[in-house]
């Protein structure tokens, strides 16, 4: 698959909610993920783990995805908004970041979180 085909592959499953499906379809098994303070994880597994931490939190309220926008012949980022609600203080809040994903074949093998504040 192009970047192109993946990339529009990603929102298409973003947009039905779909995000897990995304990282266990279109995810390398070697794949690094850097968050926004430079932590990385490295391997399909180890990425979608994180993730599923990450959420279990939070109740999701929406998702609002802009993009795809291309760089180059292996790259693309998507601007995400995620309405959540932490589970500790009820109080929803919009999480807004720009994420950068790299594409080698037709599978992700790197994405990179940028934001701003704290997470």
């Amino acid at each position: 698959m192009s970047v192109e085909t993946v990339a529009k592959r990603f929102v298409e499953l973003c947009n039905e909610g779909k995000n897990f499906e995304v990282m266990r379809t279109l995810y390398a098994p070697d794949i690094v993920s850097v968050e926004g303070d430079g932590r990385e994880t490295a391997g399909q597994e180890a990425v979608i783990k994180k993730s599923e931490d990450w959420v279990s939190d939070k109740s999701f309220d929406g998702q609002t995805i802009r993009g795809p926008f291309f760089s180059g012949p292996d790259q693309f980022a998507i601007h995400f908004v995620q309405e959540v609600t932490p589970k500790a203080t009820g109080k929803r809040v919009a999480l807004e970041e720009i994420a950068v994903y790299t594409v080698k074949g037709d599978k992700i093998t790197r994405e990179q979180f940028y934001f701003t504040g704290s997470r």
